[in-house]
């Protein structure tokens, strides 16, 4: 196991891709701490199916929109596990609607859930990784492709991404490798909140040249192989994981 004995905060770890990449650090020997904001029925299962897999595991309810409700998250980690040594900032949020039909409101609440939160977290993260740690965040192709109804999250991913630039070179001396990984259109629930769900869909199994589209296990893969020695090189970085959509001209 190459996470045996780490230490793991995913947030948004109760289902879709941060359930996918929680049960993968686990497998790998990690035990895991994640938040989660309403579904309390998606957070116990997820609980129970890491527990089965014979790691700790610490369950918060938390949201991260909020500074004091970030410190309380890290603060019951710290509690429970005195250290950290893994942070994947998963959790995200947004509204589907286009630059001019979004308001004040829906702006300001992506950007503080998807990129101010990020930032909090490893502000909080950082003095718990006393040996080193890795960071990493979850982007999406939004962040340089324009798509449809994706214009605040497509920003809020953006600047997501320069964040975690900037973070790879200021916690480099501390031993924290900081990188992103970043999926092209990933089967799960997120999709149900897109007006054009089902054109997204067809067009991700028409245009991936593997020929189907990417799951929550294969971005977690990823992700963990992040964490490991052998991508400790691997600085700043945005790895894309989409079966090859993204190369395709149409």
């Amino acid at each position: 196991m190459t996470l045996q004995h780490k230490i793991a905060l995913v947030t948004g770890g109760s289902r879709g891709i941060g359930k996918a990449i929680a049960l993968e650090l686990a497998r790998q020997g990690a035990d895991v701490a994640f938040n989660y904001l309403r579904n309390h029925q998606a957070a116990r299962k997820t609980e129970e199916e890491l527990l089965a897999l014979g790691v700790q595991v610490c369950r918060v309810r938390a949201n991260l929109e909020g500074g004091e409700s970030i410190r309380e998250l890290f603060a019951q980690v710290k509690e429970r596990f005195g250290r950290l040594d893994i942070l994947v900032n998963n959790a995200a949020s947004g509204v589907q609607r286009s630059a001019l039909e979004l308001e004040e409101k829906h702006w300001d609440w992506t950007l503080d859930v998807n990129a101010r939160g990020p930032w909090l977290c490893a502000k909080e993260a950082a003095p718990l990784m006393v040996n080193g740690g890795a960071i990493i965040n979850i982007t999406s192709l939004g962040s340089q492709r324009v798509l449809p109804y994706y214009t605040a999250v497509g920003v809020s991913k953006a600047a997501l991404e320069a964040l975690t630039r900037y973070l790879a070179v200021e916690l480099a001396p501390k031993g924290i490798v900081v990188n992103a990984v970043a999926g092209g259109i990933v089967e799960t629930e997120a999709l149900e909140h897109f007006p054009n769900r089902e054109e997204m869909v067809a067009a991700a199994k028409q245009h991936t040249p593997v020929g189907r589209m990417v799951t929550p296990e294969d971005i977690a893969k990823v992700v963990v192989f992040l964490c490991t020695p052998a991508a400790s090189m691997i600085r700043g970085q945005v790895i894309v994981v989409d079966g090859g959509y993204s190369l395709m001209g149409w």
